[in-house]
């Protein structure tokens, strides 16, 4: 009998997914902003998945929707079921290694600011951007978690920094 190595892949992504979502949801202590979260996250990114982008939806029931994507976006290949409004917080990676908002980004977190709270953009232990629905046109950037700098976009979306 042959090696069916389509089954094989398939077998290791649902694998991989699985131990990301554990991975995630058990670092998580209802604290959006916690070190050992975003870790966790980071961790799956670059190591579970070797470099693939993660993302985190938190939603007003304190529930985990998580996905992973390609090395450079993510999004749900279908709709989170259950996910309950408004959103707490989206977390998503880009594990390239930096951390800022690019024109998706943007365009996310403008379409979804008034059901959004707080995003987070992590691009690397330490290294993150914070956003928040009440200075919904910056993302405050962090390293050696230590404030870095700001990235301000106009309302077309054109960052401006």
């Amino acid at each position: 009998m042959e090696f069916n190595w389509d089954m094989a892949v398939g077998e290791i992504t649902q694998w991989n997914n699985t131990l990301v979502e554990e991975t995630i949801k058990e670092s998580y202590d209802g604290d959006v902003s916690a070190t050992n979260f975003h870790d966790a996250i980071w961790f799956a990114s670059t190591k579970i998945l070797k470099g693939l982008e993660v993302q985190v939806v938190i939603d007003a029931n304190d529930t985990l929707h998580v996905s992973s994507g390609t090395s450079g976006y993510v999004d749900f290949k279908i709709d989170p079921v259950g996910m309950k409004l408004p959103i707490k917080c989206w977390i998503h990676t880009h594990p390239f290694g930096s951390a800022y908002f690019s024109g998706t980004d943007i365009r996310t977190v403008s379409i979804w600011e008034p059901l959004m709270k707080t995003a987070y953009v992590l691009g690397g232990r330490g290294h993150y951007g914070s956003w928040e629905n009440t200075k919904p046109k910056q993302l405050n950037i962090y390293r050696d978690y230590g404030y870095d700098r700001t990235q301000v976009w106009s309302s077309k979306g054109d960052e401006e920094e």
